[in-house]
């Protein structure tokens, strides 16, 4: 058997990064040589495997998991493969990785002299990958758009329209102008300066 082990500081919670260790669908995303991974249930998918041209086929099941602290997956049958990965939060939004992987090198990578190398730099580039599609994804869900969430006052806008007491936007009801030329109580106190100028100037006569 060789051992790979690698360690990465991923720039999400543990939860996150566990969330996305603990869902096989996943892992073509990020780990090299994986063709394919076909969930056959919550904990077991079929795996579809290609080290340096070697292709191998079986069934991987998840064997020990604590959320958000531990996960280890191993092959059910066919070559000896199996991944312990250990996260460590450093703080409420990073997380060391840490995985050692074991795997048999000489079934699946006959023609590799140096198979064991060779594993720990791809081990290395996966978790860089995994980095990667962590952060990223942390990335579009904080810039998720907000204009379609409704607020209070568009709330009231629409109840309102359907109780046809809207008016034009920022605008008041307009009263309009009085029927017959009446201006209002301005109107009306220009009349009574009036009458009272020619009260006086009768006087006066």
């Amino acid at each position: 058997m060789s051992t790979a082990r690698e360690s990465i500081e991923v720039a999400v919670p543990a939860r996150v990064a566990y969330e996305q260790l603990a869902h096989f669908e996943n892992y073509p995303r990020f780990m090299s040589g994986v063709m394919s991974m076909a969930p056959i249930d919550e904990s077991t998918a079929h795996m579809v495997l290609d080290l340096g041209g070697s292709r191998a086929e079986f069934d991987a099941r998840i064997t020990e998991a604590r959320p958000g602290e531990f996960l280890c997956w191993e092959a059910m049958d066919g070559p000896q493969v199996s991944e312990a990965l250990r996260l460590e939060p450093m703080a409420d939004d990073m997380t060391r990785i840490i995985a050692e992987l074991q795997i048999d090198a000489r079934e699946l990578m006959p023609a590799e002299e140096h198979a064991a190398e060779v594993l720990n730099r791809r081990l290395k580039a996966d978790l860089k990958s995994f980095k990667r599609f962590c952060e990223e994804g942390a990335t579009r869900m904080s810039d998720a758009p907000t204009k379609d969430i409704p607020t209070a006052a568009s709330i009231a806008r629409g109840i309102a329209s359907s109780s046809g007491l809207t008016h034009a936007t920022n605008e008041r009801p307009n009263p309009g102008m009085p029927a017959g030329g009446n201006l209002g109580p301005m109107h009306h106190s220009m009349e009574r300066n009036a009458r009272t100028r020619q009260a006086q100037q009768h006087d006066t006569y």
